[in-house]
């Protein structure tokens, strides 16, 4: 979930592993993952959904 709202942010995979102090390499490997269990085939895709879920949480 933390991947996905980074990615929400518009943070590369360099950002994001710098953030959580890992590998650019593993961040690769835990988006593809992330994309795949969510059936999609872009990282904008799953931006979006972590828009719409960050904007259910302040209305809901």
């Amino acid at each position: 979930r933390q991947i996905l709202e980074l990615i929400g942010e518009g943070l590369t995979n360099r950002q994001i592993g710098e953030r959580m102090f890992l590998a650019e390499k593993t961040v690769k490997n835990y988006v593809s993952n992330l994309l795949s269990k969510l059936d999609m085939q872009r990282r904008t895709q799953a931006a979006a959904l972590a828009a719409r879920l960050k904007a259910g949480r302040r209305t809901g």
